[in-house]
């Protein structure tokens, strides 16, 4: 029994050894001898087919250079044979440091060596998102006169178009701005023309409007809610702007005109009715310039910016008959956003 536990591996060992020895001792040759296969086998000859010129000598080289093996062709690297940014663009690029010959980093690249030279005549387009919040100041004759300083919220969207230097921008910003002004109240009454209830008769069906009254009245405050517009341009005082080429912390500077439209009302309390309320409302519209500084932080694929702006507007309202309603406006707001 323990001479059949050695002697049955063996032969195993030995019936299987002939046909794997024949796969790789093979001498007899190809059925196929004018097949060339794509991949020449390491250490195989050259092949040499019929009416091909003979290799020179070596050290003797006669006729054209004999043609790559399909193996070196597989591994020799594909060179660009012109700039391609250059066709597209009509502007020669440089080689990049540390890229191969006919490498292009992309301008999303912005971990990497960055973009290489403006993209077409115009440089990017990029976005911007941000939040305002900061004081308002109102006055002038009338109105302005009965209110105290209030506060301002807001946010928008705004697009900057780029030239091609990426310092200097076009800008186009639509957004949105709440403002509250509280008055004087009881310590400054005026005399205003007040709102009074329709009549609803129930028998007739009928709806009868009454004519305003004048009355010695307390203003409480006023609310602005407006759609704003703007155009500007921005300026970058440290290099680029742009998001994928803007590299270290930055300053821009900017200014802006525009517009606005919306919807106010003001609160007030007729002084001759005990426990009164009563509420004046309309649409109105403004003008507006204004100017701002920012502090940039790239942040990978976007930018986070910070910063201090001032705004003059001035807006028509036509809220509390007789009385001037128009008003003078300066908001000084601190904002935040990101650039993508």
């Amino acid at each position: 029994m323990r001479i059949t536990r050695f002697l049955l591996p063996g032969c195993l060992l030995a019936a299987f050894a002939g046909p794997v020895s024949a796969q790789f001792n093979n001498t007899r040759g190809s059925p196929y001898p004018d097949l060339i296969p794509s991949v020449r086998p390491a250490g195989a000859e050259e092949p040499v087919l019929p009416n091909s010129p003979q290799p020179s000598l070596p050290g003797m080289p006669s006729g054209p250079a004999p043609a790559a093996s399909s193996l070196q062709q597989m591994t020799v690297p594909v060179r660009s044979p012109g700039d391609p940014m250059g066709t597209l663009t009509g502007q020669q690029t440089l080689q990049v440091p540390g890229l191969p010959l006919g490498s292009y980093p992309s301008p999303y690249y912005v971990d990497g060596p960055g973009c290489c030279g403006p993209l077409g005549g115009n440089g990017r387009i990029t976005y911007e998102i941000y939040d305002v919040a900061g004081v308002n100041f109102a006055f002038g004759p009338g109105l302005g006169s009965h209110l105290d300083a209030g506060w301002t919220l807001g946010g928008g969207a705004r697009t900057l178009f780029f030239d091609p230097t990426h310092t200097t921008a076009w800008t186009v910003d639509l957004g949105l701005t709440y403002t509250h002004n509280a008055a004087n109240g009881l310590k400054d009454p005026v005399n205003l023309f007040i709102r009074q209830p329709l009549i609803v008769n129930t028998t007739l069906g009928t709806i009868t409007a009454q004519p305003d009254r004048n009355a010695f009245t307390a203003i409480h405050g006023i609310h602005r809610l407006s759609f704003n517009y703007s155009f500007g341009r921005d300026w970058w005082l440290m290099g680029s702007g742009a998001t994928g080429s803007e590299e270290t912390t930055n300053v821009r500077v900017g200014a802006w005109v525009g517009g606005r439209y919306g919807t106010a009302h003001v609160d007030l309390v007729p002084l001759d009715q005990p426990n009164a309320y009563s509420r004046r409302q309309n649409a109105w519209e403004g003008v507006f310039v204004g100017a701002h500084a920012d502090f940039d932080m790239p942040l990978g694929g976007w930018i986070f910016f910070t910063g201090l702006r001032v705004e003059y507007g001035y807006d028509w309202l036509n809220l509390i008959p007789p009385v001037h309603s128009d008003l003078n406006n300066i908001n000084i707001q601190v904002t935040a956003g990101i650039r993508f």
